[in-house]
């Protein structure tokens, strides 16, 4: 190797090198009024993933571009937001329920996502 192609490696930007920092979350998604029980898992996703990601990598979800949303959760684990009667799927971040949509909402190492089946607040 010359030492121009060594020098030109040495010189790499900090950002072209790759970054594998992760988080390790876990995800509940409680059924509430459906006879199912609640499922659990802990998951581990890159650093800067959001609640909707740790949701998507642990259960199957259905989405749609809707309300301003790339992905607006339209069903989980085959249980689907119910409109007509007022029910569908809410989330929070260690006991507090966000105002800021799933698909925004980035996770921090150790949080607990609990998405939940329940009657419009």
């Amino acid at each position: 190797m010359t030492d121009s192609k060594r020098s030109k490696t040495a010189l790499l930007p900090q950002q072209d090198m790759p970054d594998n920092k992760t988080i390790e979350v876990t995800v509940i998604v409680d059924f509430s009024s459906h006879a199912q029980p609640s499922i659990e898992k802990r998951v581990t996703l890159p650093e800067k993933s959001t609640a909707f990601d740790a949701l998507s990598a642990s259960v199957p979800v259905v989405t749609s571009r809707k309300f301003g949303m790339d992905h607006f959760v339209e069903q989980i684990v085959g249980i689907r937001n119910d409109f007509a009667t007022d029910r569908g799927w809410y989330f929070e971040v260690n006991g507090y329920r966000s105002n800021v949509p799933a698909e925004r909402y980035l996770l921090k190492d150790g949080d607990l996502i609990k998405w939940l089946y329940l009657l419009a607040p």
